[in-house]
């Protein structure tokens, strides 16, 4: 069993289906992935940092293999990798395409806030 705050690798729709019930009550990050692809590669330490600094009941990050869900990457449009697809209450609430750290941070962010609460103003300077 994976610890909390690290990427949980979907192996099966078993454990897929199991994770897409928690985006219930918390934020699911879904990263389409291929162990072979260079920009994967380059975002994996950085994906892995992040889930590591996230609180396990808030959050939580999951790989998925497009050679392995191929079905479930077209329906969910992934054309490029690694494609981040951010899920809250079981509907798709963001996308990040590629190597993009930081508009993959401000997503997570902006996703991580209650509904009720009003979103705080980014400073990019």
């Amino acid at each position: 069993m994976a610890r909390p705050g690290a990427v949980k690798n979907i192996e099966s729709w078993d454990e897929f289906t199991k994770h897409f019930v928690k985006s219930e009550y918390k934020l699911v990050v879904l990263v389409f992935m291929a162990p072979w692809s260079e920009p994967w590669k380059l975002m994996r330490p950085a994906v892995e940092k992040m889930a590591s600094g996230l609180k396990s009941e808030e959050a939580e990050v999951c790989t998925i293999s497009v050679d392995r869900f191929n079905t479930l990457g077209r329906l969910l449009r992934v054309e490029a990798l690694p494609t981040f697809v951010l899920v809250k209450r079981h509907r798709a609430v963001a996308r990040v395409v590629g190597v993009n750290r930081d508009d993959l941070h401000s997503s997570i962010n902006k996703h991580l806030a209650p509904p009720s609460s009003s979103p705080q103003p980014i400073n990019i300077s």
